[in-house]
């Protein structure tokens, strides 16, 4: 009787920590996400010096994700966000309109994918 009661106990809390852990990334992503779409508003407005701003803000907070997210994740995804927000920072010292919003876009895609790839889906499993 024992060993049921502690396979099922191990595995409800298998279970309760992938549901937290696919919430957490969601919810990080989410606030990644609004960022970028700020961005892009106010790159598509030319307000360079609020985009600026958000620039830096996310940076930070991507710099914090990243201590959490290497356990989470698969390493290239990471890399992928590090290397396009690399990338839009440079674009947005230079003020280049273009290459920022294709940037924005890029991490649009990877900050939506990143949730859905680590989520429990049918799709996934197979």
């Amino acid at each position: 009787m024992k060993p049921l009661l502690y396979t099922i106990i191990l595995t409800l809390a298998i279970i309760g920590s992938g549901i937290f852990t696919i919430n957490m990334l969601k919810k990080d992503a989410e606030i990644l996400y609004d960022f970028v779409l700020e961005m892009e508003s106010d790159i598509m407005s030319e307000k360079w010096d609020d985009a600026g701003e958000k620039g830096d803000k996310l940076h930070n907070q991507w710099k914090k994700y990243k201590k959490v997210w290497p356990m989470l994740i698969d390493h290239l995804e990471i890399d992928n966000l590090d290397i396009h927000i690399s990338e839009l920072e440079s674009f947005l010292i230079s003020r280049d309109k273009t290459q920022a919003l294709s940037k924005l876009s890029i991490l649009k895609l990877l900050v939506k994918h990143i949730p859905e790839k680590e989520s429990f889906t049918l799709q996934n499993i197979l």
